[in-house]
């Protein structure tokens, strides 16, 4: 699936404390891939500083409550790789739209599944950690 318009754009963030898996059987992760569409330049330097700000408190919520799982940005492109978890993509939308620098990316969404060879004790580990 591929949505119009967002990114997650935190830039360089120091390491912070352990993610905590909040995954359940009820919940979907999904692989979401946002690419600036340019009209973050068309803004002031205050307007973009304060878009950057409002994106960073609700990007950290979204950690915090498990919602986003990883992250990371793809060198020299300026877009955003991340891992995020929901109960279902009508949910997941929900949670993008709340990210302030939405309107100014292009998305793709992926669904994931459990591979059948990653080791069942990997993954139960791994959740459990």
């Amino acid at each position: 699936m591929v949505m119009s318009q967002r990114d997650i754009t935190l830039g360089d963030q120091p390491a912070g404390p352990a993610l905590v898996d909040r995954r359940t059987e009820n919940t979907v992760d999904y692989l979401v891939r946002a690419t600036p569409t340019g009209g973050l330049l068309e803004l002031s330097p205050e307007e973009r500083d304060d878009l950057m700000a409002r994106e960073r408190e609700v990007a950290t919520a979204l950690i915090d409550a498990g919602t986003i799982t990883w992250m990371w940005r793809l060198p020299d492109s300026g877009t955003s790789v991340t891992i995020w978890n929901a109960e279902s993509t009508e949910a997941l939308e929900a949670h993008l739209d709340t990210l302030p620098v939405f309107p100014y990316n292009r998305v793709e969404i992926t669904a994931l599944a459990p591979h059948p060879a990653f080791p069942a004790p990997l993954r139960t580990a791994a959740r459990a950690a």
